[in-house]
């Protein structure tokens, strides 16, 4: 009788367990072909992260992904994944990789300007070129956050011919895009409006000295006790805080798509949407807005809970980690190109 009820409550614990480890198997495999591969362009070597179509699907395309800010790797911790998916199964091989001092790559992404940025991007696709099992025909460039700095830059600089530009939740103006956000994230907090205007005070004494291309030491001196900005990052916004995408935006003349995050508390999508519509030519411009999503473009049902989020990441990526309207808008742009003569 005991050896039964103990077979039993393996039963029971074993099958559920099986049905869980299935499910975390299923959702971090993705169709698509991975590799790593070194790519030594005129500043430093980078580790680069490539995804490609099955086997059986015709390759179409390159997409080439370009980092908003942060030390981030090739992938985002996994978090491009799915859209990488997306784009293997339209035919698009994706190349990202670890910026500048992270993972396996050289350098240190904190030195770089937004130039910088796009003279690396540029180097990746060149690279890309002499690839023989790479097909470039149509290029792509695909960017969040910051790298609505960057990629305009890519486009104006002429190196390279693009079929299509995806950006979500690009920013104008890095100042104002600070200004706003922090406003924002403020207010989000329940903050006073005593203490807002404290804090946007204490911002504009910190503008002052980026004004005057202050030392980090004047920096420290006025530095919030919470999360001060390292030696190295201050640098890094001295580089960087005067970017303005606008006349970049008015050398582009290949199609754009921007997406826009509803809920976005980083970037004032209205702003962003008029100075583009402003800036870039009606017939190049297609915009949508992403109901209920974030900046991040996750799924609304995780975006507020950091632990879900996290939790989602690791169990269920593939599914339900991003916003599936955003998956669904960015792999329908690829089917349409790909309906196009090249």
């Amino acid at each position: 009788m005991e050896e039964t009820n103990m077979k039993k409550i393996l039963l029971f614990i074993s099958i559920p367990l099986l049905l869980l480890i299935g499910v975390f198997l299923y959702e971090n495999s993705y169709n698509m072909k991975e590799s790593t591969k070194i790519i030594h362009t005129t500043s430093t070597p980078l580790n680069a992260f490539i995804a490609k179509p099955s086997h059986g699907t015709k390759q179409q395309g390159l997409v080439v992904f370009v980092h908003g800010d942060g030390p981030m790797d090739a992938t985002q911790d996994g978090g491009y994944k799915p859209l990488m998916e997306k784009f293997a199964e339209s035919g698009y091989t994706s190349i990202s990789w670890d910026k500048p001092g992270i993972g396996k790559s050289q350098g240190n992404w904190l030195n770089q300007s937004m130039d910088d940025r796009a003279t690396e991007v540029n180097d990746v696709i060149t690279w890309a070129k002499q690839q023989p099992n790479i097909n470039t025909n149509k290029i792509v460039l695909w960017g969040a956050s910051q790298a609505g700095w960057v990629i305009p830059k890519v486009m104006a600089s002429g190196e390279h011919k693009f079929a299509l530009t995806i950006l979500a939740s690009p920013a104008i103006n890095w100042i104002e895009q600070g200004q706003f956000n922090t406003q924002q994230e403020l207010q989000n907090e329940g903050k006073t409006a005593q203490q807002i205007k404290k804090t946007i005070k204490k911002d504009q004494e910190i503008l002052t000295l980026l004004n005057n291309n202050s030392s980090y030491s004047a920096y420290q001196k006025i530095a919030p006790k919470e999360d001060p900005m390292t030696k190295e990052r201050w640098q890094f916004v001295q580089k960087n805080y005067l970017s303005d995408a606008t006349s970049d935006l008015k050398k582009i003349t290949t199609p754009v798509l921007l997406l826009l995050a509803e809920k976005d508390r980083n970037v004032d999508i209205q702003d962003t949407k008029q100075v583009y519509t402003q800036t870039i030519p009606k017939k190049l411009l297609t915009t949508v807005t992403i109901k209920n999503t974030q900046h991040a473009m996750l799924n609304p049902q995780i975006a507020n809970s950091k632990w879900l989020t996290t939790l989602t990441a690791i169990m269920a990526p593939k599914d339900q980690l991003l916003d599936k309207d955003y998956l669904n808008t960015c792999q329908k742009s690829l089917n349409q190109l790909n309906k196009n003569k090249d």
